[in-house]
Order: C-alpha cells, then structure tokens, then sequence
C-alpha cells in the first residue's frame, strides 16, 4: 500500500520532497531510464547539472494519458509525416547545462527499416518537433544535441506526397516549356558576388514567378563550372561586416523581385572557411526565413577519408538546419549507384539522412553521359558520345568512271574505333568501350539512357528523400526520352522499359526513299548488292538503343551499268540524302576513310550530301 503512493500518476515521493534529479559529474555522467541514456563529457559536466529521465509507452503518449507537463502540446504538434515508433522520453534539467549532451536511443523490436527512422526533439520554446542529427550503432540511434529537448523519440518518415523536381538554368540557356512543366523549383542561373558582398551579371531568360514553380535564383562562384573563384566568397565571409552585407544584398534582392528564395553554390571553398560558411548560411537563413523566403546550398557529395565521412568546407549539420533545401551534388560515375552497403552512393545516403533532415535532401544528378578515361569521367552528350565509332566508308569494285555496277557486292564500315557494347546490368547502364589498335582501352563511354538515369532517380525513395535536382538538362546532347523519364518520376508512374542494346540500323536510300533497311551488330559491317536502275544511292547509318537514335555521317555511291560506247554525261538524278556527320570529338578522333574507299559527293559537316551527281 505504502509502495503505491509512490507509482503514477500520483506520486507522492515527489510531492512530498520534490523532482529528484540524478546530479551528472566527471565521474558519474551519464543516466538511463528505458531506452534512453543521457550522458555528458567528463571535460565538461555542467554545473550542478543534474537531469531526470522519464518514458512513456507509444500507445500511453497518444491517448494523452501521461500527465506530463506539456505531453498534450508535444502531442498535438506531431506533424503528418512521422509516426512514433518508439517509446517517448521525458527529459527534465536542473543546474547550468552543459555545451552539449549524448543521447543515446534503444530502437525498439518493433521498429520498422531503419532507413527512415529518424529522432526528433520537441522544444517547448518553438513549440515544435525538431530532427536530430543521428547515426545508428548496434540497435541504437547515437545523438549529440547543444540545446537539450523535453521530450525525444524515435520516428518514421513518410514518403513525401510528390517528389521535388529542381531544375538550374544557366545565363545562356532558356527554360524551354517540356522542363517547366515538370519542375517543382527553377534556379535561374547568372549572377555572383563581388568583392563588395554585390551580386552582378543577369538571370536566364524564360523564367517566371507565378508560374506553377517555385522560383529560387542560383547564386554561385562561378559563370562556368571549370573556372571557379573560391576567393571572392572566402574575402567576404571571413569579414563580419562584409558578410552581413552580401546577406542584406541577397535578401533584398530575392524578397524584391518576387522570388520563392535562393540557392547558394559556392564550391571549392578552402576547409579553413567550414565555420565561417556556416555562419554565413545561418545568417542568410534566419534573414530569408524573417521575409517568408527559402534558402536551398549545394555541397559536394561526402567522401570516405581514414574511414570517415569527410565534407570539407561544408558542415552538414550546421547547414542542414539552416536550409530548406539541401541539393547533394553526385559524381558522374556510374558505378557508384549500384546497390550494396559499401557502395558509394548508397552508403552515404544512408550517411547523410542521419546528418539532415531527408525531407530537405535533393540528389543533384546529370542528364548527360559520361566518358572515362584513366579513372577521369567528364560530362559527354549522348551522340558525342557515339560519335568514335566513325562514319561510312565504302569498299566496292568500280569501274575506271568510279561507279559500281549494278549487282556487285558492296561493304560498308564505319572507320572508328572498335566498340565493344555492353550494359552493366547492377546500375541499369549502357556503355561503349573504344580500343585502340593494340587492343587497350582509350575511353568508356557511359550513356544516360532514360533506364539508367531512372535507376538513380530512384535511390530516392528507399530513403524517402524530398527529390532531385539536374543542372545540365537543358544542355545540348540529353538523350531522347529524359524529360519524359522525369516526369514519370515526379508523378510516380512505373519505369517505362527500354532497350539498351547498341546497334547499328542501315538504311540503303535512293531517289524515291528508301530501298533496305538492316539492323546489326555494332561492328558488323553492311555487305549488299544493289539491283536497282542506274542512279545515285546513300548508305546511311544510325547508333540506335530504345527510342534513342545517333545518326552517323553517310556515304553515296554512283551505280551505273557499263556502256560500249561513249556517252554523253546523264542527266543528274534526283539526290538521296546520307546522313550528316557530327563535328569530331578531340578526346577521341575518328579515323580517316580506308583504302579503296569510295566517298562519291559534296560531304559538309552539319548537314546531308547536297550532290551525287556526276558529270
């Protein structure tokens, strides 16, 4: 009977003698209570710093039956895209704090995938559920926290309702209206700072607010991503003054012109800036937040130093709290994106979720192709990318006039490098490799087939990430079929099927369209007759995969039956028309014709034989 005046949810020990605190020190600094333990560094105790733990049942914190103080308001402010997978934790301090605390949170047995389990932190000064920054360690979700919350608790993240589409455009290009129509947020490009905190140079054209999209300028370090100036930005965030300046300036400046907020790409920043950056974003983020505005950063992708997670100049957790968008930029290679816990991508997302709020993360991606070479990859249009393996040559017996007769035997080729096709079926990729002569390796071509960019789209969604962000899709050379592909991503429509098999598609044409038409392999060479009147005939090919087809330069040849007796010049035929030639690739030059090639015609790069007329 005594023991029960003690229980709650009256409890008369505490009545009686007040809220019993566990004093933390250097020697006894830490305090569990369920699945919550809350400790402090030795170094750094407090003081007379003392906390009381107290945990509540899912289903006891729900019904509001916990008599905590402020359980209804921690309740009611739950948002719609967490559900409490965890018991909840009461925390109670007394004393003088210190800089910050461990908590260290059991996960439940019945917690669902890990991967979108995130802790959250109710603060009864915002009155609202905060992320904390986390990671996962044996069963626990490990936390250090600055300003110490009422109550914690495990959550799940729901997926969110459509996913964010966020597209650049940069001061030359124009947002054409496909792209617009399936862009969530739009960052003209165009202007940078200057030496007086100023922002100089002009937005993209086509842009506009009231549009259907959010409309967020990219403020950057740089008018071409080869050319970066890292010291105009560290001039002004390592001066006080300076910096808050560019905030005033990039405040009114976004709050004056109607925008939705900014987008702050500042790359290449030195790791001697890390804490000045950050307190160049808070900054900017508490101004833009006072004028209703958003801001979004660009980083770089984390990498693995020593076995660690290294962001160099950029503090993600500083930066993830600061932001409202937070656009992780990915490298090009391919590879990364397959599955598998010691896989880049994949493991660092499940990183980076633990560093920022994955409701704010965007993967930034290219729409282009890749090439690599020596480990190096660098972004390569589609049909560039195709354009190695050369253009038509033409091997045939002629005659002393350089025409064939009709009935022999022709061979066409294209006069590149050999190109050995394949798909990498773990990243759901087509590639080329050229070899040289000797058989070695001179680049890989990896393609950005609509498949390919799905497959990352997709990493997204086993993370429930907010979505993902292009700033090449208005570039030339995006294959057929990518902004499509987009679409159906924001949408959720299922991956539309494809073909990536490589292949070469031939097309024998004459005066009155075409005559045969032939797919191969990509090395196989076209091995025809010709029986048809005497004229002038193309021998057209196109690199074809899908929907996605890469003409290549043609060839015309002149069929005309021997004659006993001299002539006069014939009439010229009406022309076909071999397909145009794309302008050669430096990193990897196109082999002159063969011998005995027959290259008949007015060739231009740009456009069709104009001519195969003789005479």
């Amino acid at each position: 009977m005594i023991v029960g005046l003690f229980l709650p949810p009256f409890n008369l020990f505490d009545r009686l003698f007040g809220v019993q605190y566990a004093m933390l020190t250097a020697q006894s600094n830490a305090v569990a209570d369920g699945g919550l333990t809350l400790a402090v560094d030795p170094n750094d105790p407090g003081s007379d710093f003392g906390v009381v733990l107290t945990s509540f049942s899912m289903d006891e914190f729900l019904a509001g039956g916990t008599k905590a103080v402020n359980q209804a308001a921690a309740q009611a402010a739950i948002p719609p895209y967490l559900a409490l997978q965890s018991p909840v934790y009461s925390i109670q301090t007394t004393g003088s704090e210190p800089r910050s605390v461990f908590l260290d949170v059991a996960l439940p047995p019945t917690a669902g995938d890990t991967d979108i389990l995130d802790l959250y932190g109710w603060n009864m000064q915002t009155g609202q559920w905060h992320f904390i920054p986390s990671h996962l360690t044996d069963g626990r979700l490990v936390a250090t926290v600055e300003d110490i919350p009422e109550f914690v608790a495990v959550f799940q993240t729901e997926p969110p309702q459509q996913s964010t589409v966020l597209i650049a455009v940069d001061a030359t290009q124009v947002l054409s209206p496909d792209v617009a129509q399936l862009a969530t947020i739009v960052a003209p490009g165009g202007l940078q700072p200057n030496l007086q905190g100023q922002l100089v140079g002009s937005l993209a054209a086509g842009v506009q607010t009231n549009a259907g999209y959010f409309v967020m300028p990219a403020i950057r370090n740089y008018a071409d991503p080869r050319a970066l100036d890292p010291d105009t930005v560290t001039a002004i965030i390592s001066n006080r003054a300076l910096m808050s300046e560019h905030v005033r300036q990039i405040t009114n400046f976004a709050s004056s012109n109607g925008f939705n907020g900014v987008m702050i790409d500042y790359r290449d920043l030195p790791v001697e800036q890390r804490d000045n950056f950050s307190a160049f974003i808070r900054e900017l983020g508490s101004s833009l937040d006072s004028m209703g505005l958003l801001l979004g950063v660009v980083v770089p992708q984390a990498r693995i130093e020593d076995g660690n997670w290294d962001t160099g100049a950029y503090d993600w957790q500083a930066l993830g709290q600061a932001a409202d968008v937070f656009q992780i930029n990915l490298g090009l290679d391919p590879t990364a994106f397959a599955p598998g816990a010691d896989r880049p991508v994949e493991a660092m997302l499940r990183w980076a979720v633990g560093e920022v709020d994955r409701r704010k993360i965007l993967l930034g991606l290219s729409a282009l192709s890749a090439r690599q070479i020596n480990g190096e990859f660098t972004p390569i249009g589609y049909d560039e990318a195709l354009s190695a393996v050369g253009d038509v040559q033409v091997e045939a017996d002629t005659t002393d006039t350089g025409s064939i007769e009709p009935g022999s035997e022709i061979q066409a080729s294209l006069d590149g490098f050999h190109a050995l096709p394949g798909t990498d079926e773990t990243v759901h990729t087509p590639y080329v490799e050229y070899q040289n002569e000797d058989g070695t390796t001179a680049a890989t071509m990896w393609l950005t087939s609509p498949e390919a960019l799905r497959f990352r789209m997709d990493w997204t969604v086993p993370f429930t990430l907010n979505g993902v962000a292009f700033e090449d899709l208005l570039a030339n050379g995006v294959a057929s079929g990518i902004v499509q592909t987009i679409l159906n991503y924001k949408t959720e429509q299922p991956a539309e099927p494809g073909a990536t098999e490589l292949a070469l598609r031939w097309r024998i044409e004459g005066a009155n369209g075409v005559i045969s038409e032939v797919t191969g392999d990509l090395n196989e060479p076209l091995v025809a007759t010709i029986e048809a009147p005497d004229g002038n005939y193309a021998i057209n090919v196109a690199v074809v995969a899908g929907n996605n087809e890469s003409p290549r330069g043609g060839a015309a040849v002149a069929v005309f039956a021997p004659t006993l007796t001299p002539t006069p010049i014939p009439t010229a035929t009406p022309t076909p028309t071999p397909t145009p030639t794309a302008a050669p690739v430096a990193q990897a030059p196109v082999a002159g014709p063969g011998a005995g090639s027959i290259t008949a015609g007015s060739f231009e790069y740009g456009g069709h034989v104009t001519s195969t007329a003789t005479g």
